[in-house]
């Protein structure tokens, strides 16, 4: 799992997304091909909690990137609902496909 804040001045998610799609592995050439999707959530931790766009993903087997919106280079302190969503899917192999 790779995942970057959009307002991120250290990582730029750019430069993030352009070495995931150059990063040489079996998977490499059906992960490029993947279409990025919405990351939609909620915060887990409120009751009827709205869903929210957060992110645009892109996976393959075993290989996630997600971009996260209206966040820095600290995603879970910028996005905290987000990011313990996120670790929750991926954990559960929710996130890939």
């Amino acid at each position: 799992l790779i995942y970057v804040g959009d307002a991120d001045l250290m990582c730029n998610w750019q430069g993030t997304q352009a070495w995931t799609l150059d990063l040489e592995w079996k998977g490499k050439t059906e992960f490029n091909a993947a279409k990025e999707q919405a990351f939609t959530t909620h915060d887990p931790l409120v009751a009827d909690a709205p869903i929210v766009d957060a992110g645009v993903l892109r996976s393959f087997e075993n290989f996630a990137m997600l971009r996260v919106f209206n966040s820095g280079h600290m995603v879970p302190m910028d996005q905290p609902a987000v990011a313990l969503d996120m670790v929750n899917r991926f954990i559960r192999n929710e996130l890939v496909r």
